[in-house]
């Protein structure tokens, strides 16, 4: 009988990563004990429990051809928890997603979330941590970030990005960082997803021109694996950016810059193919608040691993407009538009046709009691590969009823 596939390798690395992030929060928790024992001693401390129930119908559960018609439902129990000195800030949630789908498509699982983010300031210095575990599934976290539609499966993700800020003058201000995601999907190989680790390093500076404007110059270096494949890609490049305040609650900003694709992919017979690609990538986004509405457009291009086994480019345009119609009442619109495709292409590459994702989604809460919260949703959702003449869309209806209990705080 063949014996399943053991990647030792990455099995060491995940150890050596998170035997890092271990002792980095062994270390922020002693940092924590030396700041209570030190002259600053407020604090606060506070947790917030939730609980919601929400009723789904989707009539294209997978965005695929085929009986994807499903109903179904998600309890999902969350606690968001934040604490905060002067010079330490601490927040996070635990939150869980228990969801079942009956119809065409029946299936179980389960959703997790434990993001966590944390800063520790001093006079000129500034020290943060972002990054958390995450369980969800490839139409929802995956397809949100890049655009793609995958096999329907289970994702995890670990993730870790502390940073260092340094205050130079009162207007300059210098920034490194590190990215760290280990993800991998269950029976990935039977669906022909497959697992990747990314490591990364940013660093630049931001000016502060005058309390209206800021510039931003930055550079960065990624590295994605993809052991299973015998692929690994490098990306790194540099870009500007540039912030205004326009007034009235107007804000605009607009960055820049271009990236040095670089993939090598191992052959079978030995040896490797290597091919390189330049990529211009970009972002804007214009934000304005009235006193009961807010309405935030942006388009751009990002870069991104995925399970497909590619580096990814994303064109992506999308709004997200939020009017309060009474004080217990809001409404909201949102939608995003995208368009997928592979980078760093070469013979031994994966194929991928150029692919179009759309959506909309407009929305009702009602905040019918203290702790209580009623809303409901539509989305309309669109997959479209012109190439092949593949057209696939879904119309989904949520219910949600959401319990938020009282917040438990300590302060000293």
């Amino acid at each position: 009988m063949e014996r399943p596939y053991a990647d030792h390798n990455r099995a060491f690395s995940r150890v050596r990563a998170w035997g890092w992030a271990l002792a980095g929060l062994c270390s922020l928790s002693a940092l924590t004990l030396e700041v209570g024992k030190g002259p600053v001693t407020a604090a606060e401390w506070s947790a917030a429990p939730s609980l919601s129930v929400k009723g789904v119908y989707n009539s294209n559960l997978l965005l695929n051809n085929g009986n994807n018609e499903v109903i179904g439902y998600w309890v999902t129990p969350a606690v968001k928890f934040k604490g905060a000195t002067e010079a330490l800030d601490v927040e996070g949630e635990t939150r869980a997603d228990f969801v079942h789908y009956y119809g065409d498509v029946d299936r179980e699982l389960t959703n997790l979330y434990f993001p966590l983010r944390a800063s520790y300031r001093s006079d000129r210095h500034t020290l943060g941590f972002e990054g958390g575990f995450t369980r969800d599934n490839t139409l929802r976290g995956e397809l949100e970030e890049t655009g793609l539609v995958l096999s329907f499966t289970q994702r995890s993700m670990w993730t870790a990005m502390p940073t260092w800020t340094v205050g130079i003058t009162e207007r300059l201000s210098w920034q490194s960082g590190y990215q760290f995601a280990d993800t991998s999907y269950q029976d990935g190989l039977r669906l022909g997803l497959v697992d990747y680790q990314v490591n990364g390093g940013t660093t630049g500076l931001t000016y502060n021109v005058g309390e209206l404007d800021q510039l931003r110059v930055t550079s960065e270096y990624t590295l994605v694996r993809m052991p299973f494949i015998g692929l690994t890609t490098t990306y790194y490049g540099a870009q500007g950016g540039w912030t205004h305040d326009f007034g009235h609650e107007l804000i605009g900003s607009v960055s820049g810059g271009g990236r040095l694709v670089s993939a090598d992919q191992d052959i079978q017979g030995g040896g490797s193919v290597t091919s390189h690609e330049i990529v211009w990538v970009y972002n804007a986004s214009l934000s304005k608040r009235f006193e009961r509405t807010t309405i935030r457009v942006e388009g751009g291009r990002q870069i991104n691993p995925s399970g497909f086994g590619r580096l990814l480019q994303t064109d992506r345009v999308g709004g997200v407009l939020v009017h309060n119609l009474t004080e217990t009442l809001t409404a909201s619109l949102a939608g995003n538009l995208n368009f997928v495709s592979g980078l760093a292409t070469n013979p031994a590459s994966r194929a991928l046709v150029e692919t179009r994702f759309f959506s909309v989604s407009p929305s009702l809460s009602w905040k019918f009691a203290q702790w209580w919260t009623l809303g409901v949703a539509y989305t309309y959702a669109e997959r479209a590969v012109d190439d092949l003449d593949q057209h696939n869309d879904a119309h989904s209806t949520f219910i949600t009823l959401t319990y938020g209990g009282e917040k438990w705080s300590v302060s000293r």
